[in-house]
């Protein structure tokens, strides 16, 4: 298991407190009765912009389990790198982490056409 984004986000948000928990148990699809899947949950407490005090909750459930999730990160890594689907608007040269390579504007779209389901809440 690849902890990097633990790191990443706190370099990117300045957040005082990141916390990573890893958990085993039943996962949404086992939960189903279908096959295990992994799950991500990412829980987002603090300030908006507009100064109201917001709680969000992600949860990323790639149903084919973590090789496959973890595979489909690395391919649109690489998709945005190689420019494939003209994809790619990445500056010459510079550290790039790989959750600042991604575009966030679709990437909800991008995981479902993986078969990656994303269920947002807002607390």
């Amino acid at each position: 298991m690849n902890t990097l984004d633990v790191p990443s986000i706190a370099a990117f948000t300045n957040a005082g407190n990141i916390r990573f928990d890893f958990i085993v148990g039943d996962s949404i699809g086992s939960g189903k009765g279908m096959e295990a899947s992994h799950d991500l949950y990412i829980e987002i407490d603090g300030i908006l912009l507009s100064g109201e005090k917001k709680k969000l909750r992600t949860i990323v459930s790639g149903p084919k389990g973590n090789s496959h999730l973890t595979s489909v990160g690395v391919y649109l890594i690489t998709e945005r790198i190689l420019g494939l689907n003209g994809k790619s608007d990445q500056k010459a040269g510079g550290l790039y982490l790989p959750e600042t390579i991604v575009s966030e504007g679709n990437i909800i779209k991008r995981l479902s056409e993986f078969g990656i389901d994303t269920i947002e809440d807002i607390c």
